[in-house]
């Protein structure tokens, strides 16, 4: 029986450090991220035995526990209740049924085992241009996975790279963190080491024993083209016809999804059960369906996905309890484009990599340091994995324009060499320690044996 394999991600643009969260997060929130959230809490409450994965970045994950992301959030919320420009059961839910706490749900869920909740990369870049050198493949990696664990109170099973970014070598810091699985595109996948019998129809076994899944653009193309997509219907303006469109548009999907699923290469080598991998981003969701609608259309493709006629839905990480060999080799190299080499036209990631050759000197110094000094290394290398996000390319309104985060890497490139300056001056600052501290709580537990590979 085949397998659909759905992977939704969830991820925001931090502030700057040391800064407030801004208005976006609320708006965000509201708009986009917590009716995704009540689609999930309608599937995890009933699976009927189907699962699914759920990919959140770090940066997510700090704003959703931020107090004062809470509150802003809480804020927007009654202001448009007020004006009667929310939906009252999303109010609902929000306010009530979780609290306005999303993590506690996420822990839930996970729990559960519904939904099996994963983290991206430490900073939304793009991995293959960053990731060259070992200590920021181990620190975009393992420090994701160890902040993961720590806020859902288990281990991830796997990871979800940011644009499907993948460069042979990712996946023995994925091993070091006991990640069994990540994906990657298609094309990619089919351009590897080797060519397996099922195409993209099961997954590839790298030599660390990590897996890998071919993600197909699939039903995907059409349901979020700018042009002909699903959310362009002006039923999903209406509240009363939104339903009927979610539900047209619902089962044409996943009716696309399965035939493609039966359209797996068959044969004596080919997987046994063929799984077809589906993901798209809460961002993809919001430039969909700009009127709305995008929580109503999601809802229905979870309830269907508990029962495809001839087929199952399932996790990566349930799908690989049951399909744990697969042919051995890795993916080809992540072709990235503009972002690979000169994000916006700018030498960003270049002078990233130079400075993790600073870090990886600082920390083989790591066992003489003293409280002040660890904490000091700690949010150097918070500052050069936000200086390595490109949160520009996500939609308009969604991310940060090009020029504003250039700035944002500038300056956190600088705070990054002007706090290695007073700790190999030995003067670290502590009070500039405690203004960074201000603001959501990124990546709050960095054990510095992690990057270092300990």
């Amino acid at each position: 029986m085949p397998c659909l394999a759905l992977v939704l991600e969830l991820h925001h643009p931090l502030p700057d450090s040391g800064a407030a969260v801004g208005a976006d997060w609320a708006r965000a929130s509201i708009e986009t991220y917590w009716p995704i959230l009540r689609a999930l809490h309608r599937f995890a409450e009933n699976p009927g035995g189907s699962s699914l994965t759920l990919a959140v970045s770090p940066s997510w994950m700090a704003l959703a526990a931020d107090p004062t992301a809470q509150a802003r959030v809480r804020v927007e919320l009654d202001a448009r209740a007020k004006l009667d420009t929310v939906d009252p059961s999303l109010h609902r839910f929000i306010a009530t049924t979780c609290e306005g706490d999303a993590l506690r749900s996420l822990r839930r869920w996970n729990a559960a085992g519904a939904i099996d909740v994963i983290p991206t990369s430490a900073s939304h870049t793009w991995l293959p241009s960053v990731a060259q050198d070992p200590i920021i493949a181990r620190a975009q990696i393992g420090l994701a996975a160890a902040d993961c664990a720590q806020r859902l109170e288990a281990r991830p099973t796997g990871v979800w790279l940011p644009f499907l970014g993948y460069a042979p070598g990712l996946e023995t810091a994925m091993a070091a963190s006991g990640l069994r699985f990540f994906g990657v595109a298609a094309d990619v996948f089919v351009r590897g080491t080797v060519l397996p019998p099922g195409r993209t129809s099961g997954p590839l076994v790298t030599p660390p024993g990590v897996a890998a899944f071919g993600v197909e653009p699939g039903p995907t193309s059409q349901a979020f083209d700018p042009q002909t997509g699903y959310g362009r219907d002006p039923r999903y303006v209406d509240p009363a016809k939104a339903v009927r469109a979610a539900f047209e548009h619902s089962k044409h999907f996943v009716d696309a999804w399965r035939d493609q699923a039966f359209s797996a290469p068959t044969g004596e080598d080919a997987p046994i059960e063929p799984i077809r991998v589906v993901a798209f981003s809460a961002h993809d969701l919001a430039q969909g369906w700009q009127s709305g609608g995008a929580g109503e259309w999601l809802s229905q493709v979870l309830e269907r996905l508990k029962s495809v006629e001839g087929a199952s839905a399932s996790s990566l990480d349930r799908y690989l309890a049951r399909n744990p060999v697969g042919p051995f080799g890795r993916p080809g190299v992540s072709p990235g484009g503009m972002l690979a080499a000169r994000p916006a036209d700018s030498d960003l990631f270049d002078r990233c990599r130079t400075a993790a050759d600073l870090l990886t000197f600082i920390l083989e110094q790591r066992r003489t340091f003293r409280s002040l000094e660890r904490r000091t290394t700690a949010w150097m290398i918070r500052c050069l994995l936000r200086a390595q996000q490109v949160d520009w390319s996500l939609p308009f309104g969604r991310g940060v324009g090009p020029d504003v985060g250039l700035e944002r890497a500038r300056r956190h490139l600088a705070m990054f060499h002007e706090l290695a300056g007073g700790l190999m001056a030995g003067r670290p600052d502590a009070r500039r320690l405690d203004r960074l501290d201000r603001g959501p709580s990124y990546l709050p537990e960095i054990d510095l044996a992690i990057p270092a590979g300990d």
